[in-house]
């Protein structure tokens, strides 16, 4: 399972006044393109520059029993 992570490059920074702001999703996928295809569209909803990889998803651990 692989979740996306969005590093924003020199002109997102320079848009977002000097913050540097990364991000990843709380969903996981299944393949690493689709993960990547969701962070892209992500990123043209937010109007967003940067660069958008795949990274393996962490385990999420049940807080209850219907989570199972």
């Amino acid at each position: 399972m692989f979740t996306w992570y969005f590093t924003p490059d020199k002109e997102d920074i320079k848009a977002c006044k000097g913050g540097i702001f990364p991000c990843s999703a709380d969903e996981a996928y299944k393949t690493e393109s689709i993960a990547i295809w969701h962070g892209k569209k992500w990123m043209k909803e937010c109007g967003r520059t940067g660069e958008v990889k795949a990274i393996p998803a962490a385990n999420r651990t049940p807080s209850y029993i219907l989570d199972y």
